[in-house]
């Protein structure tokens, strides 16, 4: 008899703490219930797209980006904005079809090429929104023409490199 109870024993605290385990894995989060995000900066997070830029195994740099008109809506309307953040080794900037001096790398939206850029400083109003706080990062707003499509396809290239498509669902947040 003796030997029976502990064997109960131990069989009734395993399966209290198997229900309890199984029960509070059913709650209600995601992936952003456990940091502090404001609305604006969890868009961003949701939005952030990156790729690497190569050509076959050789990789020349990085680029990253967040579609502002799904962020703040409010701000960034009438064109296609998005904030650009390109690492590349050889530190070249992007292509700017309205200034005198030309850079090296094509940024296209499906087809289009830009119609305004700005190149940002390091210390911007969109710091915080990209998790990218380093010195050999540069930073451009960037603006095309109204895409009539709902899947936005942004792509970069630097001569032969370039970067696998950063797509966008427009209306998605």
């Amino acid at each position: 008899m003796r030997f029976s109870l502990h064997v109960k024993y131990p069989l009734g605290i395993s399966l209290f703490l198997t229900i309890l385990l199984l029960l509070s894995g059913c709650t209600r989060t995601n992936a952003f219930s456990r940091f502090h995000f404001n609305l604006e900066k969890e868009h961003a997070a949701s939005s952030l797209r990156s790729s690497k830029i190569n050509f076959e195994h050789d990789i020349i740099g990085v680029v990253s980006s967040i579609y502002l008109n799904e962020v703040s809506p409010k701000y960034y309307n009438g064109m296609e904005y998005f904030l650009i953040a390109v690492y590349t080794k050889e530190q070249d900037l992007l292509d700017d079809p309205n200034s005198e001096t030309r850079g090296k790398i094509v940024l296209k939206l499906g087809e289009n090429t830009p119609i305004k850029i700005k190149k940002m400083d390091s210390i911007n109003q969109f710091e915080g929104l990209m998790a990218l706080d380093n010195n050999w990062t540069s930073y451009y707003l960037v603006a095309f023409n109204i895409s009539q499509s709902d899947k936005l396809s942004l792509t970069l290239q630097d001569g032969k490199y370039a970067s696998l498509p950063l797509v966008y669902q427009k209306n998605e947040q």
